[in-house]
């Protein structure tokens, strides 16, 4: 599915810049709760670029995404995450995977998803999202509570306050999806098949 002779350097090193920041995210423990909540968008936000980083999807595997195979992330109901990663979708880096930003209602969140990020505040009614997306080639990402446990890709979450995240591997294979073995590494997992 991953050919590494395809990587050219530049991509290898931005990947593993991104490696860092996103372990060096998840292990900094110094931050007060307060300071964590205030900053809590930029996190889930940073948190949410590199999901899409270390993602790859059927229909991009064979072609470059800088050559205009880009990457759509829809947002649900968080207009300070969807307004942070339309900023860094303008950044060189995310150009160079193509990343588009867009927010989007209930009806319309599923069609044309690479990624699809469901803030909590929709946490009525994400299981409908959820059987809209399945078997379909969409990472979805959420911070509602148990969100990877219910079928959800990868649920962003506070422990010890720390931003951590969930994998379900499961969900993540049923759409065809993969992600890297060095991001699974850093975050919990769930969905195996002997569970």
């Amino acid at each position: 599915m991953f050919d590494l002779r395809n990587i050219t350097f530049p991509r290898l090193v931005y990947g593993l810049l991104g490696l860092v920041l996103l372990s060096v995210c998840a292990a900094h423990s110094s931050f007060s709760a307060e300071r964590v909540r205030a900053g809590a968008s930029d996190l889930k936000s940073a948190y949410i670029f590199n999901f899409i980083r270390f993602t790859e999807w059927p229909e991009l595997a064979n072609a470059s995404r800088s050559r205009g195979s880009a990457v759509r992330l829809n947002v649900l109901n968080d207009s300070e995450v969807h307004s942070i990663m339309q900023s860094i979708a303008n950044k060189a880096v995310a150009k160079q995977i193509g990343l588009s930003v867009e927010s989007c209602s209930k009806d319309s969140c599923v069609q044309g998803a690479s990624a699809l990020f469901i803030g909590k505040s929709d946490s009525g009614d994400y299981q409908r999202l959820l059987k809209l997306a399945a078997g379909r080639p969409v990472l979805t990402i959420s911070d509602i509570p148990g969100f990877a446990k219910q079928g959800g890709m990868i649920e962003i979450k506070y422990h010890n306050k720390k931003l951590t995240f969930v994998v379900n591997v499961q969900a993540v294979k049923h759409a065809g999806l993969y992600i890297s073995a060095q991001l699974l590494q850093l975050g919990e997992i769930v969905g195996r098949d002997n569970e």
